[in-house]
């Protein structure tokens, strides 16, 4: 990797022949007025800011973008092509202050741009925005727009007062030898290009290798980006909004390569992607479906973790318009799977080879071969729903609130039907709440931890009216709130897996009870002995 510098001149001069571009997998520009001017400061005053780093290839990308409010030409195709990895924001903010021979495209702010240098000035930054780029007073202002202008800039100081034409001829000289440092590295090697994207990103905005495949994948009549929008713009409703790209990516590798790292995409050809992309789409949308008919998985933030919807969409990915229903004995292998996989938290950190070993036997299983899917290793006892406090977003607890939906609980005071959609779409805490009232516990002579007050033993799905009913009695004092027939408070218990002896107000025998009932659900359905 060659280490240079360039002066502004030249940088100038090789974006306006197109010589250095800008990826379409880069952001756009996003810095404030204030922040250039402090940049500009910098350069004129000669404070190291950091180098840019260059891409050289031979091969233009299909896409780029504007470099800030400005199209870039096309570049001579007998050049090479050096592609902006890191620098974007410092190269935009040079070439939009400096330059003079592109106009900004339609509809994009330039108030930017109008940086002036205050002549005489006592701040500790003489560069000012003004509003106004025509009309100004020369004899306080110079227009860094004009710093390499000759003619203009000629013409601006020939009537000023010498002192005043020496300060901006100092200026001009500091930015006509000010250079700019640039490491430039040549490769026509994909994910080598990509590594280095994401390493030098990693403490701004991280590359998810969907970027880039987008840009490999391109064609006239495809676009991968504008697919991916697409679906998950349809999927917004699963919850698909606040997770980006990186799980879609992960589900059309699984599809595709049969393998949750999309890394090796880079390997294949743009076809491939494109080919599969509605085997993909079908395997994504009926992997939803099952969760949501099947396991009360109505948003992807109460899916204990996101490889298992990989997974589920290599499972049900079809090429057919019409795929043919999954046959009964596939669907029982697939709810065992997924009850282990969650109890045992197989893809808790990352899990990526667990992942491809579970996708190797799905595809088993497709082929109608012998398979292992989901034997591995569960190891269930009470001290799951005892020790694992209630924290949204945990596996033990997205794992714990679709046990406790598989009874499809009553409203536990007034003892009507809840509406589960309703209550698990929205993935937040506001409809869960404690059995035995924090404040009641926290106010025992037992002097209880928190963790042993939130523990998932401890909750359940409570409305707000029912929880504003219980406050912070003890059970024994709101069993009067409940039915007084026996059998249906029996039946409200039993959809709550909540034990008889609650109304004892023993919090430990409580636990022990009710633990034990939650674990009794929880290896029938992972079929643990």
């Amino acid at each position: 990797m060659a280490d240079t510098y360039c002066f502004i001149k030249d940088l100038i001069n090789d974006l306006e022949r197109g010589r250095i571009k800008i990826p379409s997998f880069q952001r756009g520009f996003v810095w404030e007025p204030n922040r250039v001017a402090y940049f500009i400061d910098s350069i004129y005053k000669g404070f190291p800011f950091g180098s840019v780093l260059l891409w050289r290839t031979k091969n233009p990308l299909r896409t780029e973008r504007n470099l800030g409010p400005y199209r870039l030409p096309e570049n001579d195709p007998e050049y090479p092509i050096d592609y902006v990895l890191d620098g974007q924001q410092r190269i935009t903010s040079i070439f939009g202050i400096f330059q003079n021979s592109l106009i900004a495209e339609e509809d994009e702010g330039t108030d930017w741009t109008n940086l002036f240098f205050e002549l005489n000035s006592k701040e500790s930054v003489p560069f000012k925005h003004l509003n106004d780029f025509t009309n100004y007073d020369n004899q306080k202002f110079f227009p860094l727009k004009y710093v390499f202008n000759s003619p203009k800039y000629r013409q601006l100081t020939r009537n000023l007062d010498e002192s005043l034409a020496q300060q901006i001829d100092n200026l001009v000289e500091k930015f006509t030898k000010a250079r700019i440092p640039v490491e430039r590295f040549e490769s026509e090697e994909r994910k080598y290009v990509a590594t280095v994207f994401e390493r030098i990103n990693r403490q701004g905005v991280e590359l998810d290798t969907f970027q880039l495949l987008s840009v490999w994948n391109w064609s006239e009549d495809f676009d991968l980006q504008e697919k991916f929008k697409e679906l998950t713009e349809e999927l917004q409703p699963f919850g698909f909004k606040e997770i980006g790209s990186d799980l879609l990516l992960k589900c059309s590798s699984a599809v595709v390569m049969n393998r949750a790292d999309p890394e090796n995409f880079m390997e294949l050809p743009g076809s491939a992607v494109r080919e599969k992309f509605y085997e993909i789409r079908t395997g994504i949308f009926r992997a939803i479906d099952f969760l949501k008919t099947d396991l009360n998985v109505f948003s992807l933030k109460l899916l204990p973790m996101e490889n298992i919807l990989t997974v589920l969409t290599a499972f049900f990915a079809s090429s057919q318009k019409q795929p043919p229903p999954i046959p009964q004995d596939q669907y029982e292998v697939i709810r065992r799977w997924f009850w282990r996989a969650c109890f045992s938290q197989r893809y808790a950190r990352g899990g990526a080879k667990s992942t491809d070993q579970d996708l190797l036997e799905v595809e088993k299983i497709k082929a109608g071969k012998a398979h292992n899917l989901g034997d591995f290793d569960v190891s269930l006892d009470a001290d799951f729903f005892t020790k694992n406090v209630f924290r949204m977003s945990s596996v033990a607890t997205n794992t714990f609130i679709l046990l406790l939906a598989q009874a499809k609980p009553l409203n536990f005071i007034q003892g009507t039907n809840i509406s589960l959609q309703d209550v698990l779409s929205q993935g937040n805490r506001k409809e869960f709440h404690h059995i035995f009232p924090k404040a009641h516990l926290q106010r025992s002579e037992n002097q209880y931890k928190d963790e042993q007050i939130n523990c998932l033993a401890n909750f359940s799905v409570l409305s707000r009216t029912d929880n504003n009913k219980i406050k912070d009695q003890s059970p024994s004092k709101y069993r009067s709130e409940m039915p007084t027939d026996d059998q249906i408070l029996d039946q409200i218990l039993a959809t709550h897996f909540c034990p008889i002896n609650v109304f004892t107000d023993d919090y430990e025998s409580f636990l022990t009870s009710r633990a034990e009932l939650l674990l009794k659900k929880a290896k029938e359905l992972s079929q643990v002995i």
